[in-house]
């Protein structure tokens, strides 16, 4: 009997490596270094850049640190966005909450059902699944910014064009990646409800490759 696989590289790498990889370098360049009295000084980034041998280091923890910061954030995203928010709030049937476990039982009898499943899963729910993962990070450093700011007096520091532009960037790139997620979502979701065709354009319809060991 053919194994559905879960996961694949390329999904855990999209949804799960790339989230995490920049949380761990964004939060090393938001996080300041003060001097003993209290003083505002640098970023820990610009301490790593000056210290002697220390990057190579800082690189390879964040890519340690990477997967289960990304995990951690796929489970964020789908707790608080995906559960207590109800996102998407239309556009999908309560009674459906995961399609993809209603796809599972016919998926080893039928190839052309697995290759339009596994089609599906690549091109619809894994990257509405990164940009949520990715806007989880950005708000974190949205609302990084705006309370580093307050702290450190910044109004006092910048300009205001950089004031103003930076929030409404940060602010327009999450919106831009909320309605990544809930458009690809919303048609992972339509389209395991709907009558499968015996063939998809683009899609073999012969039996997939097995999978991997492990995978």
């Amino acid at each position: 009997m053919r194994r559905v696989r879960t996961f694949s590289f390329e999904e855990l790498l999209l949804t799960h490596f790339a989230p995490g990889f920049l949380l761990a370098v964004g939060w090393t360049v938001m996080y300041e270094v003060y001097h003993e009295e209290g003083a505002y000084y640098t970023t820990l980034m610009q301490e790593i850049l000056a210290g002697e041998d220390l990057f190579p280091y800082f690189l390879a923890s964040s890519i340690l640190m990477a997967l289960p910061l990304g995990m951690i954030l796929d489970t964020v995203r789908h707790v608080v966005g995906g559960r207590w928010l109800g996102i998407p709030r239309g556009g999908f049937d309560k009674r459906f909450p995961d399609p993809a476990l209603d796809w599972m039982p016919g998926l080893d009898r039928d190839p052309a059902r697995y290759a339009l499943y596994r089609h599906a899963r690549a091109r619809l729910l894994v990257p509405a699944e990164a940009a949520g993962n990715l806007s989880v990070v950005l708000l974190v450093f949205w609302i990084w910014f705006v309370v580093k700011i307050i702290r450190i007096g910044g109004w006092h520091l910048f300009s205001p064009a950089f004031l103003i532009l930076t929030p409404v960037v940060g602010g327009a790139i999450i919106i831009a990646l909320l309605t990544r997620y809930t458009t690809g979502l919303r048609d992972f979701r339509r389209l395991g409800r709907q009558q499968l065709p015996p063939e998809m354009p683009g899609v073999p319809a012969e039996a997939p490759v097995p999978p991997r060991a492990g995978l």
